[in-house]
C-alpha cells in the first residue's frame, strides 16, 4: 500500500452557520528588562522552531529504520549460521522475515505520522500548501513582559528537561509528543481516559458553579487543548444556562499550533488518520500486529460537540489559546480576579516550585465563590525543586488559604495514554504503567491577594536559581 493511502482526510457533509476561528492564539513574551525594543521578529522565531520540530520526526523516522535494518542483517546471519538448510522450509517462523513485514508497515505508518506532524504545525490541512506565509500573522496579539531571562526562551518553553539543548528532541516540545497527544486527546481509543479526566472536571465545575449565567475558566497547561475544548463545548453546562468562556494556556508553542490545527479540523469537521504506537519503543510487545492499529482524529465526540453547540448557540465556542509561560503570564495585576475557576489536569506537578502554582491560583481567582478544580497524578517533572506528597501538598494547600471541598485519590489505577496500556484483557505490554489521579475541588477561605505578587514571585524564582546552582551566593 502506497504511504499516502494510510493518511486520508475528508469532509464530513454537514451544514454548519458559517462563523469565524474560535481557537485565536495570543501570546505572552519575556523580553530582558534592560531592553527597550524588540531586535527579533517573534513570528519567524517560531516558523523556525516549528521547522525543527517536523524536522526532528524525520531524524526519528530514519533511527528506527536504522534499528530495523541492523536486525534484519543480525537475524538473518544468525538464521544462516545456526539454522541452515532448513529456512528455506521455515521462512514465515523466522524472525528476519518478520522484520522485514514490519520494516515495510513501519515505513507506511511512519510516513502517515510525518505528514500529520506537517499538517499540524503549518497550521494547514494540506502539508505544505495553502500553510502559513510569511506575511501572515502568527498571533492574534502579543504581549511583552519584562523579565530577567533572555528573551523569548519562556515563549518556547522548557520542554519539561532541565537540559534545555535537549528541549527540542526528548522533552515535551517534541513531534512524538505531538503525535501522543494527538491520540490521547483527540481518538476514541482514548476516551476512557479523556473521561477520567476531563470527565470528572466539568462534572465537578457543574456541581460548583450553579445558578450562574457566565463562568471564566482558566485552563493551564493545556497542551493540545481537549479538556479546554470539552468544557467550552460542554452540552452539560450549556443545558445549565451557563456560557462558558474559556482560556486554554500551555508555554509550548508546538502544543498550542498543534492544538490550534485540530481545532480548525473541528470546525471543518474535518478528520484524518494517525498511528498512536507505531513509535512506541521496541520492547516488552506482546502482539507485532498492535504496533499498527489506526484511529481517526478528531474523534466523533469531539466533532457532535461542536455541532450541538453550534446549533444551539449559533456560533463557535468561546475558547482563546494563550501561549506563554504560566507564572510569568499570570502573576501580573492585570490578571488579579479574572478568572471563576482554574481547571488543571497533569499540570500541578510540572511547578518548580509548588508555591508558586498556588499562590498564582490564589490571585487569579475572583472571590471566595471562585474554584480551583484538579484531576491528575503527583509525580512530578525532572524541574520540580519540591515534591511533596499528597497529604503534604493538602496541608500547603489549607496553610496557604484554601478550603477544600474535595480531596481523593481515585480509586482506580488509569492507564496514560490507551485504555490497553494498563490493565486490559488483552494486553499490549508485557510492563504496564498506570497511575491514580489525585483530584481536589478548592475553594478560597480567605482572600488576601498581595498586591505585590509579582515581586514576590520573581524573588521565588530567584531562589529556585540559586537552589538548583545556576547562581552562586
Amino acid at each position: 500500500m502506497a504511504a499516502g493511502l494510510l493518511l486520508t482526510l475528508f469532509i464530513l457533509p454537514i451544514t454548519l452557520r458559517p462563523v469565524v476561528s474560535f481557537c485565536p492564539l495570543r501570546a505572552s513574551v519575556s523580553i530582558p528588562k534592560q531592553d527597550d525594543a524588540l531586535h527579533n521578529d517573534v513570528d519567524q522565531l517560531i516558523r523556525e522552531k516549528l521547522g525543527r520540530i517536523a524536522s526532528e520526526y524525520e531524524n526519528h523516522v530514519e533511527k528506527l529504520k536504522r534499528t530495523l535494518e541492523m536486525e534484519i542483517e543480525l537475524s538473518e546471519k544468525t538464521e544462516t549460521c545456526l539454522l541452515r538448510g532448513t529456512t528455506n522450509d521455515r521462512a514465515h517462523f523466522l524472525l528476519s522475515e518478520k522484520l522485514r513485514r514490519k520494516r515495510d508497515a513501519m515505513t507506511e505508518c511512519l510516513a502517515a505520522n510525518d505528514l500529520v506532524v506537517k499538517r499540524l504545525l503549518s497550521g494547514s490541512l494540506d502539508a505544505g500548501k495553502n500553510s502559513q506565509t510569511k506575511t501572515s500573522k502568527l498571533f492574534e496579539s502579543i504581549e511583552y513582559i519584562s523579565s530577567s531571562d533572555d528573551d523569548y526562551s519562556l515563549l518556547m518553553g522548557n520542554g519539561g528537561v532541565t537540559d534545555q539543548q535537549k528541549k527540542e528532541t526528548e522533552g515535551y516540545d517534541t513531534a512524538l509528543q505531538v503525535i501522543t497527544h494527538t491520540a490521547r486527546d483527540w481518538t476514541s481509543g482514548s476516551s476512557p481516559c479523556r473521561d477520567a479526566t476531563n470527565g470528572w472536571i466539568i462534572r465537578a465545575i457543574l456541581d460548583n458553579c450553579t445558578g450562574m449565567d457566565r463562568i471564566r475558566i482558566l485552563v493551564p497547561g493545556s497542551g493540545l487543548c481537549r479538556l479546554a475544548y470539552d468544557i467550552a463545548t460542554s452540552s452539560d453546562i450549556a443545558k445549565a444556562g451557563t456560557k462558558a468562556c474559556v482560556e486554554a494556556n500551555d508555554s509550548s508553542v508546538t502544543m498550542a499550533f498543534a492544538a490550534k490545527s485540530v481545532l480548525d479540523m473541528v470546525q471543518k469537521q474535518a478528520v484524518s488518520k494517525i498511528y498512536p504506537f507505531v513509535s512506541d519503543p521496541l520492547r516488552n510487545e506482546i502482539d507485532s500486529a498492535k504496533r499498527f492499529n489506526v484511529d481517526v482524529f478528531p474523534d466523533e465526540e469531539a466533532l457532535a460537540s461542536y455541532r450541538y453547540y453550534n446549533m444551539i448557540r449559533g456560533g463557535s465556542p468561546d475558547l482563546t489559546y494563550t501561549v506563554g509561560d504560566f507564572s510569568l503570564t499570570y502573576k501580573s495585576q492585570s490578571k488579579r480576579g479574572l478568572y471563576d475557576v482554574v481547571a488543571t489536569a497533569f499540570f500541578v506537578d510540572t511547578a518548580t516550585n509548588i508555591y508558586e502554582y498556588i499562590f498564582i491560583m490564589k490571585h487569579l481567582l475572583k472571590d471566595k465563590s471562585s474554584i480551583w478544580v484538579n484531576c491528575g497524578p503527583v509525580q512530578w517533572h525532572p524541574c520540580a525543586m519540591l515534591r511533596p506528597t499528597v497529604d503534604e501538598l493538602r496541608d500547603i494547600l489549607k496553610a496557604s488559604g484554601f478550603e477544600l471541598i474535595t480531596w481523593e485519590i481515585a480509586p482506580e489505577t488509569l492507564a496514560y495514554r490507551h485504555p490497553d496500556d494498563y490493565g486490559a484483557l488483552q494486553a499490549r505490554y508485557t510492563r504496564e504503567e498506570g497511575y491514580r489521579s489525585l483530584r481536589f475541588v478548592a475553594r478560597l477561605s480567605t482572600v488576601d491577594a498581595a498586591d505585590d505578587l509579582h515581586l514576590r514571585i520573581e524573588y521565588i524564582e530567584y531562589l529556585n536559581e540559586v537552589a538548583n546552582g545556576k547562581i552562586k551566593l
